[in-house]
């Protein structure tokens, strides 16, 4: 399959392709892909195509039916090429979207690459019409513009952005090479960032014993607008950051975090993948109850390189924990629905909020469970084996052997590493809602921590059990504790609170709630255009307390022990 792509009339932000296919039968069935590798949901990108014409090897129209959203069927009797035309419409900027402006042209294939069925393991070719002045940053090599891939499937999971403005940076680890290329306009300071960036990658690297790959390519879109995406691939991540001015001050931190985690994934994911997704099917849903590794581990793994690799110190990763479990615990989703239930599901609702206490996370308490099953390995092994051996072995078994791994070979290779059948573990917390909290108190303690509570500053979480969120300077609520006193007096997820015993409220609740705490509070809500008062019921508790750990008094030798190859760093650092 040839493809061209023209960098044509930027401002319309309409993309024209080309895609040429050799017929091979008397009907060719042409496919968009309905989803994109990295974020398990449907994309629908066919809604982006128009003026979509199919073609003779001599300019004759040829007879097309559409038979689903993505997929038409072509009568090519005769024809010894089908020619595909149509343009697509490139106006969303993230990590996983393609884009078109006067600046750049940004393609992720996989949003915009019509495909023969049956054809993917083809050879295919990507030629690019772009003005003189622009480079291609990309994750493998463009001459003269064109690009050749082994297949279909390597063309789609190599993005590129081309542009006259992009700045591009190198370093290396061991034999490796990793370049950071950046569009938009960017004030770096190169030395620290190589500095971090080659103690986390040699961090990674030590732990497999090398990459997939030889070269390895950061692609940032750096925006002047508020961005934090990341999308992993083959040879490459892209990533959207932003804003501009503050990425080297406040959001450093999640430079480096989306970074280490994006690279992580060049084992996870697009190596070590589910048998369920190897090799992808871009038509219909890939449903893997595994996103517990994929995304769990990647985003515990993450973070704790680099307190392990002393990119960050230990009180900035603890604050990263508490954050998990401040998401955890605020959670009630978790007793309803398992991390391996949620994980199917994101087909179905995983990258919005949902219903309310529905599901849970397969990043955040997919993370947790990857860090209990990392301290149980290290306790049992007395602190020689952790999760990375783990994941090292998932590597050589099913990684680089192309073959895909099953739940039920994650479960018995955890069962060699922690001494027993890993299934009631498993069981228990990965494949049932079951309160994490006793295995989170054991798993702290075994590295000399312990989990204590602080009471919430903000006073209409405290006392009412109530989130909001502010919206045209009006408090709406966006969630309730279960058994609280506004669950009790009747509140609702999106009631908007104008008034508090008889006081207009706006943008301050918390400070009217807390104005009125010895006293008892009447809210007056709008719900539909109803004007309604409620009364809260005084409780005598609190809500939405603040997780927080802290090291325990008199640790064991074999806690600092764990603690300190766990974190990287000594007992009294």
């Amino acid at each position: 399959m040839k493809y061209t792509i023209d960098y044509y009339n930027p401002s319309n932000q309409y993309i024209k392709i080309k895609a040429e296919i050799n017929s091979t039968s008397d009907t060719t069935i042409l496919c968009f892909p309905n989803w994109r590798p990295g974020r398990y949901e449907l994309g629908n990108f066919a809604k982006n195509i128009t003026q979509f014409k199919v073609l003779d090897g001599n300019g004759k129209k040829l007879t097309t039916r559409k038979t689903s959203n993505n997929t038409w069927e072509v009568h090519s009797k005769d024809a010894k090429k089908v020619t595909v035309n149509y343009q697509y419409y490139a106006a969303e900027l993230n990590a996983g979207s393609t884009f078109m402006d006067d600046q750049q042209l940004y393609v992720n294939p996989v949003n915009c690459l019509v495909y023969e069925a049956g054809q993917q393991l083809n050879p295919c070719e990507l030629n690019l019409s772009i003005p003189d002045d622009f480079k291609i940053a990309c994750g493998l090599p463009f001459k003269d513009r064109q690009l050749i891939t082994a297949d279909y499937h390597e063309l789609v999971d190599t993005p590129f952005i081309c542009s006259a403005t992009l700045k591009q940076y190198s370093y290396s680890v061991k034999d490796y090479q990793f370049h950071l290329w950046f569009q938009g306009d960017i004030n770096i300071q190169w030395s620290q960032i190589k500095n971090d960036f080659i103690k986390f990658t040699r961090a990674q690297l030590n732990n497999f014993g090398g990459m997939p790959v030889k070269e390895y390519h950061f692609i940032y879109h750096i925006t002047p607008f508020k961005s934090y995406h990341g999308v992993e691939h083959q040879h490459s991540t892209i990533i959207a950051l932003g804003p501009t001015h503050q990425l080297m001050s406040s959001l450093y931190d999640d430079f480096l975090g989306i970074s280490s985690h994006e690279l992580y994934h060049t084992w996870n994911i697009k190596n070590i993948r589910p048998k369920e997704m190897m090799p992808y099917n871009y038509l219909k849903e890939n449903h893997s109850c595994l996103g517990y590794v994929a995304e769990g581990i990647t985003t515990y793994l993450g973070d704790l390189y680099l307190s392990s690799s002393k990119v960050k110190p230990w009180e900035w990763y603890k604050k990263e924990f508490e954050i998990l479990l401040q998401k955890h615990f605020t959670n009630f989703g978790r007793f309803n629905y398992s991390v391996a239930e949620s994980s199917w599901d994101t087909w179905l609702d995983g990258y919005v909020k949902g219903v309310p206490n529905r599901k849970v996370s397969i990043y955040n308490e997919g993370a947790l469970l990857a860090f209990f099953t990392d301290i149980k390995i290290r306790h049992y092994s007395e602190n020689q084996s952790s999760i990375h051996e783990v994941m090292t072995e998932l590597y050589t078994q099913f990684g680089q052997t192309k073959t895909g791994y099953t739940d039920e070979d994650f479960i018995q290779i955890i069962s060699q590493f922690i001494g027993e059948d890993a299934h009631p573990f498993f069981d228990k917390y990965f494949y049932n809602a079951n309160s994490f909290e006793p295995i989170l108190v054991e798993s702290l303690f075994k590295c000399g921590l312990e989990l204590y509570t602080l009471d919430n500053p903000d006073f209409s979480e405290r006392l009412l059990g109530i989130k909001t969120l502010i919206q045209d300077q009006s408090t709406i609520i966006s969630d309730i504790f279960p058994g609280s006193t506004s669950e009790m007096g009747g509140l609702s997820h999106g009631d908007k609170i104008i008034g508090i015993n008889g006081f207009e409220v706006k943008t301050d609740l918390s400070a009217w709630v807390e104005y009125f705490k010895d006293s008892q509070i009447e809210l007056t809500i709008s719900r539909g255009n109803r004007l309604i008062n409620i009364t809260c019921p005084n409780t005598n508790r609190s809500y939405y307390p603040i997780y927080k750990i802290r090291k325990v008094e008199i640790p064991s030798a074999l806690q600092k022990r764990i603690f300190k190859k766990w974190c990287g760093y000594k007992w009294d650092d």
